[in-house]
């Protein structure tokens, strides 16, 4: 099974978390930011990898890759990651992000020597 990992540089802002508090001006403008940021790394992804057929049902996995051991918020980090699953949608590497053809995967946060994010986009059969 094959699958599409997209790798962003950095951990979700956690002011888009569900626990974030943000003027509604401030937060829209740093969704915009995620959503564009998102969608050009999927774009150039997709370029380089000719194997890619954009499912109609998919799975998505998160690693969070942290510098430090502190305790974080699995679903905070989840959430907070929304954006950049709408920019990869609206990169055409998957249909929707609704549930009834995206599905999640596993989540988990990873000690490493850079902070990164990657989400793991995985076709699912029919059934």
């Amino acid at each position: 099974m094959f699958s599409l990992t997209i790798c962003i540089d950095r951990l979700p802002d956690m002011r888009l978390s569900g626990n974030g508090r943000l003027h509604y001006h401030e937060k829209n403008k740093l969704v915009q930011e995620a959503k564009d940021e998102a969608y050009y790394i999927t774009k150039d992804a997709l370029t380089k990898c000719d194997y890619w057929q954009t499912p109609s049902k998919a799975r998505v996995s998160y690693e969070f890759y942290m510098t430090d051991h502190r305790v974080k918020d699995m679903d905070n980090a989840i959430s907070a990651c929304k954006p950049w699953l709408d920019g990869i949608k609206l990169a055409g590497a998957i249909i929707s992000d609704n549930g009834w053809q995206l599905s999640i995967g596993k989540a988990d946060f990873i000690f490493a020597n850079e902070k990164q994010t990657r989400l793991i986009i995985e076709p699912l059969e029919e059934k």
